[in-house]
């Protein structure tokens, strides 16, 4: 690295994983509620030297290993680059740097700050080097300062865009960006306080034209707007405008919607000038997908790289694991995994895969009424629309450390191909199974059930009772007769009847098999299919099946096969966590 440079090079953690975090790019720590996030960046940045008190005891972080390079010269023109222009004290006619920010002395000495550099003396120059936003500030004022000294360096980072051109222009244009309005700076008043939008004039020396004095009051104040546009410029300010080698954010998320927080994910991944080494801590999975994009986007030009660490708690004690960006980007990019919002799952204990969404809601009714007043589970249930994408989705999000559980109906082991897939993904091995699925599938394709007619005859005319002139049927209608007519394989009605179809041999080789896709965290669903739960309720349309077993309250009586079922999930993924 050319130039001087300072950041953290290898980071120990009480687990004992090492961290190498890229000392120009982004390393985002990831997990589920309570993990540890931000208390693992409070305990870094009071090991970095820089911030003010330590954690004791220690709770994430073993050790730390600094890096420092460059000349004390090297440092100042770094410094310069930045922003931090030395200006001459007139009292005594010394070089001074910026002093603290909101501090009202008259600088630090640039010889104090170089021999502070060359003896590693780091404390004295924290401002310089680190960078902190912690949630519980996000919302405090960052953007308004006070005139100063024109003698005297800046030591706000507004107080620099008053002064440079170059930064202010920069700046606008990313809020911009963001909230479709540029930002002003009106020099003619005592306090500098950041306005939304433009006058539409030039600036002139003071004093400034009546027109110009009316055009920047009518122009809003960033401080008097929302939650979610004050945090996002509060980031904004504190990174973008003079930013320190070390940035330090926790939740950047907080206060912003999602969108916004994709956004400023892609910002900073984008535009924290380099080099620069930012760690963020986040529960958001939009600011999670910014940020991967905002390293993609810059594949074609100078990517910098992007280190991902997912925390958690097994069994109480602290544990970290240093995912490939590759793996979370692919799930991105699979549009099924995408919008079926799975990255939401590297912030949870633990996933529960389902085919749809209506099974989703069932089973976590279920786990819920299972649970009764027990502790509650950190768990989230997602579905991937079919089951051609479970063995995928269980497997990338399994390959992230997040302990997964399937829940599939029993036909899947109609496919050779997916079971196959579903094998070679999560553990399995096709010889294991191979006799038991050959069994069953001889077995239940050899299974024709043919309705007699006047059955049929029955269930049309309960479908289209006593009609009345031309009314059309309803597509809910024609899709039950349309089933009606169908003649039943062995599959189908093996989804209909479940094991209890079954007998001797292929009745034992279904049992097999679903015991061993369980050691998998694969559960089959021994009635046949979701519907089978509460037969008591209709299943020709499973949406409409859904609605009445809420309605109905049948949710809240779960059979003793059902809660047993629930138990093998929930005891699968409480041992993986």
């Amino acid at each position: 690295m050319v130039g001087a440079s300072f950041g953290v090079a290898k980071v120990t953690l009480v687990d004992e994983t090492v961290m190498e975090p890229p000392l120009d790019g982004m390393t985002v720590f990831i997990g589920p509620n309570n993990a540890g996030k931000s208390v693992l960046l409070r305990e870094l940045a009071g090991l970095v030297g820089v911030y003010p008190g330590t954690f004791e005891p220690l709770r994430w972080v073993s050790s730390i290993d600094l890096h420092r390079g460059g000349t004390s010269q090297e440092f100042l023109t770094l410094l310069n680059e930045r922003g931090y222009e030395p200006r001459i004290r007139r009292a005594n006619g010394r070089m001074v740097l910026p002093d603290v920010p909101g501090a009202d002395g008259e600088g630090i000495d640039v010889e104090q700050v170089i021999s502070q550099w060359d003896n590693a003396q780091l404390s004295g120059l924290s401002h310089f080097l680190l960078t902190s936003q912690w949630t519980d500030q996000r919302l405090i004022d960052q953007t308004t300062s006070g005139w100063r000294d024109p003698w005297l360096p800046p030591n706000h980072p507004t107080q620099q865009l008053s002064d440079s051109k170059v930064a202010h222009a920069r700046f606008s244009e990313l809020f911009k960006n963001a909230f479709g309005q540029p930002i002003a700076i009106n020099r003619y008043v005592p306090r500098i306080r950041l306005q939304i939008g433009s006058t539409g004039m030039e600036d002139t020396p003071p004093p400034a034209s009546e027109e110009l004095r009316e055009a920047y009051e009518k122009l809003p104040y960033l401080v008097e707007q929302g939650d979610g546009m004050r945090a996002f410029a509060n980031i904004l300010v504190q990174v973008m405008v003079r930013p320190a080698p070390v940035i330090i954010i926790d939740e950047p998320e907080a206060f912003l919607h999602p969108p916004q927080a994709r956004l400023l994910g892609r910002f900073l991944a984008l535009h924290t000038p380099s080099p620069c080494q930012v760690f963020v801590a986040t529960h958001s999975a939009d600011f999670l997908s910014g940020a991967l994009e905002g390293k993609g986007a810059s594949q074609s030009d100078t990517s910098r790289p992007l280190a991902l660490v997912r925390l958690s708690r097994t069994n109480g004690a602290p544990a970290a694991r240093t995912l490939a960006p590759e793996v979370v980007t692919d799930i991105l990019d699979t549009p099924l995994l995408r919008y079926s919002n799975i990255i939401s799952g590297l912030f949870h204990d633990g996933v529960v895969l389902c085919e749809a969404e209506g099974d989703c809601h069932f089973y976590a009714a279920t786990l819920d009424t299972a649970r009764g007043t027990g502790q509650h589970d950190n768990l989230t249930f997602l579905h991937v629309n079919g089951k051609a994408r479970l063995a995928d989705a269980a497997h990338k999000l399994r390959t992230c450390g997040i302990t997964t559980a399937v829940v599939a109906d029993l036909d899947l082991l109609n496919d050779i191909t997916k079971v196959k897939q579903a094998l070679s993904l999560l553990g399995g091995v096709w010889e294991d199974v191979r006799t038991d699925v050959l069994t069953l599938q001889q077995y239940v394709s050899s299974t024709v059930h043919a309705k007699p007619a006047k059955d049929v005859k029955k269930e049309i005319n309960s479908v289209i009772g006593a009609p009345r002139g031309v009314t059309a049927l309803s597509q809910q209608q024609i899709d039950t007769i349309t089933s009606a007519l169908k003649t039943a394989n062995g599959w189908k009605i093996l989804k209909t009847s479940g094991l209890a179809g079954l007998s001797g041999e292929p009745y034992n080789a279904a049992q097999r098999l679903v015991d061993y896709f369980a050691i998998l965290g694969v559960f089959l669903v021994p009635v046949g299919e979701l519907e089978c739960w509460v037969r008591a309720v209709p299943a020709a349309n499973k949406s409409l099946w859904l609605s009445r077993v809420f309605e109905e309250g049948h949710h809240l009586a779960p059979s003793a096969d059902l809660r047993a079922f629930s138990s093998l999930i929930t005891n699968y993924l409480a041992r993986g966590r």
